[in-house]
């Protein structure tokens, strides 16, 4: 809803006096901002004093600005959606916000709506939504999936899941399922909030377990490994190898080992060289030999020669010397050739990366 005149108001307006029409939409749109008084009559002179007594005891009216129970006033929204820089602008959001009830979150919400179009609009509306979620994920997303019907936008409805999934994720994972949205924007917003829920708690890898896509080589397995692994890398790399045999589970594993590989190289070889034989331990090997052989080929090669798979094995190599390969392809070959690697898996590693197409399909 918009407010008539509300953009030929803001059209040519320098930034201090659209700051200035800021702080009056806002302090007004949300109660903050107390009216100068009206001119009051005359009174007797028997009463004037006595109300010059009490008038004496009160602040004067032009001076109030009212502030929410948590402390945020209308010059706070202002100054934080003012923000100059977008990263900035959002953090400025999110920390006013965070300090609003329900009810002055919608009162935000009617103001942000009355903005011209822009980036300031934008990122009031979705830290207002994501606010709203957190204090109330239903009616949030509702509404939030109202404007998606109306305007194929779904940045309101990722908010308002987002803020949800803060409090709630389990809540908000099922609203999800029953929203009627198509299997690729449920599925990026499904990942969203499962990376969420697994930064906060490993129990999201329950969900994930019993929601697996075997077939793919991300789904929701690898994404809570992915989160897991940044705070404990070993962990995430136990429960990723515990799974069931699947593309999701090499994916869940690939991303464990690689942001252990990233973060402490030494100790996510350790892990890797103590793990029994079989097929996690050719993924993670598998895995070393791409992170490590794109900077060291030779080392890298030593880690594929790990992986007993042959089939394992042509995409460990191919991952080791790929990148060496694109530069000096003789060098990469020598490399090879000095392996000690079957000849036949050498042939295949060598296919994968002279044929068109990706190299570890």
């Amino acid at each position: 809803m918009k407010i008539p005149g509300v953009e030929s108001l803001w059209a040519g307006m320098t930034p201090t006096l659209a700051a200035a029409g800021l702080a009056l939409l806002v302090g007004f749109g949300l109660g903050r901002v107390t009216a100068p008084p009206a001119a009051t009559e005359k009174k007797p002179d028997g009463v004037a004093q006595s109300s010059a007594d009490e008038a004496e005891k009160q602040e004067p009216a032009w001076q109030t600005v009212e502030t929410l129970p948590q402390g945020v006033t209308a010059s706070d929204v202002v100054t934080a959606a003012s923000t100059g820089s977008p990263r900035q602008r959002e953090r400025a959001l999110e920390d006013v916000l965070s300090k609003a009830s329900l009810a002055e979150v919608k009162k935000a919400l009617e103001w942000a709506n009355a903005l011209p179009e822009g980036p300031m609009k934008k990122a009031a509306l979705e830290k207002i939504l994501k606010r709203w979620g957190q204090l109330d994920g239903p009616g949030a997303t509702a509404y939030a999936a109202q404007v998606y019907s109306e305007t194929g936008n779904a940045n309101l409805l990722r908010e308002a899941l987002a803020g949800w999934g803060e409090k709630d994720p389990q809540g908000a994972m099922n609203q999800l399922g029953t929203l009627g949205l198509s299997d690729g924007l449920q599925g990026d917003i499904r990942r969203d909030l499962l990376e969420q829920w697994a930064d906060l708690n490993p129990a999201a890898a329950a969900y994930a377990v019993q929601n697996r896509t075997p077939d793919s080589w991300r789904g929701l397995v690898g994404t809570v490994a992915d989160e897991w692994s940044k705070r404990d890398p070993m962990a995430a790399a136990n429960w990723a190898a515990s799974l069931d045999t699947g593309r999701d589970k090499r994916g869940a594993i690939y991303s464990a080992i690689s942001n252990w590989a990233d973060a402490d190289p030494s100790g996510a070889a350790a892990y890797v060289s103590s793990q029994p034989p079989g097929e996690s331990r050719d993924m993670m090997a598998g895995t070393l030999a791409r992170q490590i052989g794109q900077e060291d080929p030779a080392s890298g090669l030593k880690w594929a020669a790990m992986v007993a798979d042959p089939a394992t094995q042509e995409r460990a190599i191919a991952g080791a010397l790929v990148d060496l390969y694109r530069k000096n392809s003789n060098q990469a070959v020598q490399l090879l050739q000095s392996s000690g690697i079957s000849s036949q898996v050498q042939q295949a590693a060598l296919s994968r990366m002279t044929n068109r197409g990706p190299w570890w399909r």
